[in-house]
């Protein structure tokens, strides 16, 4: 049972316990790397370092999960960082947060042009649901799975604080290598989270879908107004229970695969900030030159694949600025949604609109599936309204849907009910 005491508590399960119930075993209990994160605070405000896992389950064997919550978490992490003395970021912070932003850039431009993919590849003459949802429905699913997983980036056992190697030596204190700590302070770890799932969903593009949806502006079906409200209710209904599903299935399948999951080699794991630090520029620095010289598909792909990073590294930026401020209310995750929504709007009236030519429609369209694609996030989004407490789930995230939609209303809806909406110009 845990000690009341400050030190360590002991796991080992006392004799009462062990005689009221005979599944507990007198063996100490099998060590497991941490879910949590209080490795790093330049990550903090980032859902996908500080919420818990997706799967809580206290009563399967070895598991270390626990009835925790996101605001719970953040209050914890605001007391420590008022305790500990600010600090400038060490060198090596400096390498590794560099690294971090390498690997958001690498993972957007791919999170983008999969979004794009596989939008384009559900959507057909009688599909039951197409647009993003599928979009948002598999990025939630491999946030689910990479949450719940803790065997790929396990670190080596530690000895009195001190890392072992391969061959049994000591490598140096938990402090110098983050490899060896936790995995969501790990660069790689959160370039597939909130790089390329936060980029393979999207929030503005459901927005826009459950506009067009309650609208029926381009009169596909003419139907009843009754009607429209059922569809704006389907678009909601639909991509929240598939996206919620979509988390935890990716975090039950991370479970049903964690005894085949190998752990990656050691001496391998210094290369990755390597490898992450020349791709996420050079892949950068050729869908620019791409968008340049192949123009038949800047307004399919190449735009939004230039954009798609300056979304992530704002979305990036504002969660870790905003997003600490009220735990129970995450701030920076509300605001780029949001704000992303209503540019967005912005945008595809602006592509209606008769000065822009045909290579300006295109910049507007890769300015809407790259930025603003990007820069909203539903993986994020439920990772955040499925570990907040019930309430203040309830209330982020009816205030994000609304607000988001409000948006589109506001901007778009207001000016093509009264003047109508021109064909795009691409």
């Amino acid at each position: 049972m845990a000690s009341t005491e400050t030190q360590a508590p002991d796991l080992k399960p006392s004799a009462s316990a062990i005689a009221s119930n005979p599944r507990i075993s007198t063996q100490e209990p099998q060590k497991i790397p941490s879910q949590g994160s209080r490795v790093s605070h330049q990550y903090s405000g980032l859902a996908e370092v500080d919420a818990p896992p997706p799967v809580q389950d206290d009563t399967e064997d070895n598991l270390p999960h626990r009835r925790s919550f996101l605001e719970d978490e953040r209050v914890e992490e605001q007391i420590e960082a008022r305790a500990q003395a600010p600090t400038p970021l060490t060198r090596k912070k400096q390498i590794e947060f560099l690294t971090t932003v390498c690997w958001l850039i690498f993972f957007s431009i791919w999170g983008a042009l999969a979004r794009i993919g596989l939008s384009a590849l559900t959507t057909y003459p009688g599909s039951p649901v197409s647009g993003v949802i599928w979009a948002n429905f598999a990025g939630c699913f491999v946030m689910g799975f990479m949450a719940e997983e803790i065997h790929f980036f396990a670190g080596p056992p530690s000895l009195n604080g001190h890392m072992i190697g391969n061959e049994g030596g000591l490598k140096g204190t938990v402090d110098e290598n983050h490899w060896s700590i936790d995995k969501k302070a790990i660069p790689l770890y959160i370039g597939i989270t909130t790089g390329f799932c936060g980029s393979l969903t999207s929030f503005s593009t459901w927005m826009r879908d459950s506009f067009w949806a309650m609208s029926n502006t381009h009169l596909t079906h003419p139907r009843y107004p009754g009607y429209n409200v059922e569809a704006l209710l389907a678009q909601i209904i639909a991509t929240v229970a598939l996206s919620v599903g979509g988390l935890k299935s990716g975090a039950h399948f991370a479970l049903f695969l964690r005894p085949f999951i190998p752990t990656m080699p050691t001496g391998f794991r210094p290369h990755l900030d390597i490898i992450g630090m020349v791709l996420g520029p050079a892949f950068w620095i050729g869908v620019v030159m791409m968008a340049i010289f192949i123009p038949k598909w800047r307004g399919i792909v190449l735009f939004s694949g230039v954009f798609a990073p300056l979304g992530t590294l704002l979305r990036f930026l504002a969660s870790k600025r905003l997003n600490p401020l009220l735990p129970s209310f995450p701030l920076g995750t509300f605001s780029v949604n949001v704000s992303g929504s209503m540019i967005d709007a912005v945008f595809i009236l602006l592509q209606s609109y008769n000065g822009v030519n045909f290579v300006g429609c295109e910049l507007l369209q890769g300015l809407e599936d790259g930025l603003c694609g990007c820069l909203t996030t539903v993986s994020t989004w439920v990772v955040e309204i499925t570990t907040l407490r019930r309430g203040h789930a309830y209330r982020y995230g009816v205030a994000s849907v609304l607000c988001g939609f409000a948006s589109f209303v506001a901007i778009l809806g207001t000016y093509t009910w009264d003047h109508g909406l021109d064909p795009r110009k691409c």
